[in-house]
């Protein structure tokens, strides 16, 4: 009898199940094993804390669920084509949307991206993300919403900083005296 009923199990586990047709739209709760430990995210160890970043901060660009590069804080994307990027690889120019505001209220400025790079550049900020940054030679400010980045070496990939979750940009005026 017993035998049976093991027997009656194991068949009644093997028996397909029809799932439910998968719907889209509703709540998708996320639930990290750890607390997030710093909303910096150039300082940032883990993807909990680069996901706790972008509530308060945002790159130039980001990836979009199509790898498609959108542009955030940027006017748009540069490319050859439309003389954003250097044809022989050695700068990018982006031009950052006008009217941008940090949450305090200041203006969101070409400077804060600056000064983004000279944070992630100094060693003695111990910056996570600082491999992103390495290859720029130099962040020229070519007026109050452009600014050229001059690679160290030509590069073929022209959106490696300021891009994505490890190119969020620091507001200088509340990060100034950590470097």
């Amino acid at each position: 009898m017993t035998l049976m009923a093991v027997a009656a199990m194991i068949l009644a586990a093997c028996h397909p199940t029809t799932a439910p047709a998968p719907q889209k739209g509703g709540k998708l709760t996320i639930l990290y094993w750890q607390a997030v430990t710093t909303l910096n995210p150039h300082l940032a160890t883990g993807t909990k804390d680069f996901d706790g970043a972008t509530v308060i901060l945002e790159p130039l660009a980001r990836y979009n669920e199509k790898n498609e590069l959108v542009p955030f804080l940027a006017a748009e994307i540069p490319t050859v084509e439309n003389g954003g990027v250097a044809a022989d690889g050695t700068s990018v120019t982006w031009k950052i949307k006008p009217g941008l505001k940090w949450s305090d209220g200041t203006d969101f400025t070409v400077e804060d991206i600056i000064f983004t790079w000279k944070y992630c550049a100094d060693p003695a900020t111990a910056c996570t993300t600082k491999a992103a940054f390495d290859p720029i030679e130099n962040i020229e400010k070519i007026d109050d919403l452009t600014i050229k980045i001059t690679w160290k070496e030509p590069t073929a990939d022209p959106y490696i900083a300021f891009v994505g979750p490890f190119g969020m940009i620091l507001q200088q005026k509340q990060f100034g005296n950590c470097i």
